[in-house]
């Protein structure tokens, strides 16, 4: 293990250079004894974008040179992707090479992992952070600083999870390991419930013809995730069900105030207001 108590990893392979790779890419050459970091994306333009801006120390052409001699394969694509890529790790990594993830669902990338073998080197990890934005260019050196980054593993793979653990608290992330499928149900509420509510909302001003310009800063916070990217989150959300519960109690909510308007009733309104209030003010 180098000094700064990173896991040890002393070449580190990215797979996928938007905004969660690019993201890494960045933090770990920001590092005082930054690895060697060899990047690759099916983009070609955004690797060699990455190796321009100093971002990676080598951007081969195919993905296979690109895993083949490193410690640590972190993947940053797409979920899909990423439960795709498990047999090409398998193949193509060497025998003790650590591989993670950063999906945001955890359980059906623990399975693929499993089939393919990888128990005792896979850990996935799942940051809390993220942009609106897509892309290497929308990357930046601090976006894992202060996030939480859950961490799932099978029992064989203790080694690996220390040492993913240690490098996310290098980068300034607070690492917690969890259970995947509670993760996953958890996610829905915390994570792809908000991203749905700021699609509806957004389809409602955009049916007002409200411009996002004039919205103020409430507005423009609460719409900010309608610009995830649609593809991204249509994998997400054909691998989890349980979202539809939490939209429903959502819109059974605005209903209700709605009808509380309706009839006048805003001590009703004010009540809500204040109790939601102190739930906030609690976080």
């Amino acid at each position: 293990m180098n000094a700064e108590g990173d896991g040890g990893f002393r070449r580190i392979a990215l797979v996928g250079l938007g905004v969660m790779g690019g993201s890494l890419a960045r933090a770990l050459g920001a590092l005082r004894h930054p690895p060697t970091r060899v990047g690759w994306s099916p983009v070609r333009g955004e690797s060699l974008e990455a190796r321009s801006q100093g971002a990676l120390d080598e951007a081969p052409e195919r993905l296979e040179v690109a895993i083949a001699d490193a410690e640590l394969v972190i993947l940053a694509v797409p979920l899909g992707a990423t439960v795709r890529l498990m047999d090409t790790l398998v193949e193509g990594t060497r025998g003790d090479a650590v591989v993670t993830d950063v999906a945001s669902l955890k359980a059906p990338v623990a399975r693929a992992a499993s089939v393919a073998g990888l128990d005792a080197r896979w850990v996935g990890s799942h940051p809390l952070c993220g942009s609106a934005e897509s892309g290497f260019r929308a990357s930046s050196a601090d976006l894992y600083r202060g996030a939480r980054v859950y961490l799932v593993s099978h029992a064989p793979a203790e080694a690996a999870l220390d040492r993913v653990a240690a490098m996310w608290r290098t980068l300034g992330a607070i690492p917690e390991h969890v259970d995947a499928a509670a993760h996953d149900a958890n996610m829905a509420a915390v994570s792809h419930l908000p991203q749905l509510t700021a699609n509806a909302l957004a389809a409602v001003l955009s049916a007002a013809a409200v411009a996002p310009g004039a919205l103020g800063p409430g507005g423009a916070d609460m719409t900010r995730l309608a610009g995830s990217s649609p593809e991204m989150w249509r994998e997400i959300l054909a691998a989890e069900a349980g979202v539809g519960t939490y939209l429903r109690a959502l819109s059974r909510a605005l209903d209700d105030i709605a009808g509380d308007l309706d009839a006048g009733d805003l001590d009703a309104v004010t009540a809500l207001m204040r109790r939601t209030r102190e739930w906030r003010r609690g976080s």
